[in-house]
């Protein structure tokens, strides 16, 4: 099995609806996003879950010079780090299993030695309409040594 993509991405302003009921509502919280939108055409879509019991989602529209109304919505910060990623192709299909496809992750960069950081969010970037990108946020390699 190959190791996981580990990279350091930076962080970024989002306009964000919180989901109702966690990941579970997150059609319905992207609707309300999507509907202000007069295309999706060049928009960078995200889902950002914020760890706890129970978890809190939300749906997220990356503001950037290009496109930085935040179209009523409440703003945030997504903070950047190391991420631990993975493509999922036809992700649309796969819905059901993202629970799965997160905790695999999850296992395997914790068999390469990265512990999770507990104090970020896990990532769902929509690359494409048949491209989705998964961020898992771990600890430095000198952190996780200290422990």
């Amino acid at each position: 099995m190959a190791s996981p993509v580990v990279a350091e991405e930076l962080g970024f302003e989002v306009a964000r609806v919180e989901a109702v009921g966690g990941p579970a509502g997150a059609a319905t919280a992207f609707d309300r996003l999507e509907e202000r939108m007069e295309s999706l055409r060049g928009r960078k879509m995200y889902g950002v879950l914020y760890p706890g019991k129970p978890g809190r989602y939300f749906a997220c529209l990356r503001l950037d010079t290009e496109f930085s109304d935040d179209l009523g919505f409440e703003r945030a910060m997504v903070p950047g780090g190391l991420f631990g990623r993975r493509l999922i192709h036809d992700w649309n299909s796969k819905i059901s299993e993202l629970a799965q496809i997160f905790d695999s992750l999850h296992a395997d960069l914790s068999r390469v030695g990265y512990a999770t950081d507990l104090s970020r969010p896990c990532v769902e970037f929509y690359r494409r309409l048949d491209e989705l990108v998964i961020m898992v946020p771990v600890m430095t390699e000198s952190a996780t040594s200290d422990h």
